[in-house]
């Protein structure tokens, strides 16, 4: 009876997901509704380079790295800032805007900034980026594994963790992905984890855990906050901006 006054007053709530394959679909699906997200993330471990024509090098650590960014998909826009205290303090950003990429790498560009067409380098049109994403996140081949509920990005999640090959990951991320520290010399397979709100079946967490030839993996953990909230991405100002190297 008194499961009967609760159901009455509240609402009978959706049972609990257990299948790993309906959850990350759930979530993948979730990708392809956003209009507008703020991403967040942070970098640890190592990628190993290497140095002149012998290879040889060693590990370079990214510890507290970290990503700061809006997009916009409605707008075909997009801006990040990454910074990398590990590497003397080294901030680059990116911004997407009016079909044209924006970066400014204090290391290669100095204080100004470099402009190419969206979609070449490291500029990509944010929509393709989500939309490869979700298919990645789709695809029948994938066999997630369903690890313990937790909490993520404030909320309740469901959390599913997938292991496959780095060349797929990068794929699946288009432009971006050839850019990701390590995941272009990925040694082994990479292990995804979601995280998936449990409310709203929302997708809100991805993290990599990327094999690089380092002592220490590659840790990348992105959260995703104010879904669909306004946001005001702009290009850089007219003279600070060059056109592509070489051009």
């Amino acid at each position: 009876m008194l499961g009967l006054v609760l159901a009455a007053c509240g609402g009978a709530s959706a049972p609990p997901l257990t299948d790993p394959v309906a959850i990350l679909r759930a979530g993948a699906a979730s990708l392809g509704t956003l209009t507008t997200v703020h991403v967040r993330g942070a970098i640890d471990g190592e990628v190993a380079i290497g140095l002149g024509p012998t290879g040889g090098g060693g590990p370079i650590a990214l510890d507290g790295t970290t990503i700061d960014g809006d997009i916009d998909v409605a707008g075909d826009a997009l801006s990040v800032e990454v910074v990398a205290p590990a590497l003397l303090n080294q901030r680059i950003d990116l911004v997407v805007k009016d079909a044209v990429s924006y970066l400014k790498a204090p290391i290669v560009t100095g204080q100004r900034w470099v402009r190419e067409p969206a979609g070449q380098g490291v500029g990509a049109d944010p929509g393709s980026i989500l939309e490869g994403l979700s298919a990645f996140l789709a695809r029948p081949e994938l066999l997630p594994e369903k690890l313990a509920d937790t909490r993520c990005a404030g909320a309740d999640c469901y959390a599913v963790r997938s292991v496959v090959p780095a060349a797929e990951v990068r794929a699946a991320l288009g432009t971006l992905g050839s850019s990701v520290p390590g995941l272009g010399d990925a040694v082994g397979d990479v292990t995804v984890t979601v995280g998936v709100r449990t409310s709203d079946l929302r997708l809100v967490t991805l993290g990599l855990e990327v094999p690089t030839g380092g002592e220490r993996p590659l840790s990348i953990a992105l959260e995703l906050s104010a879904i669909g909230e306004p946001v005001t991405i702009t290009s850089p100002p007219a003279d600070e901006v060059d056109g592509a190297p070489g051009g």
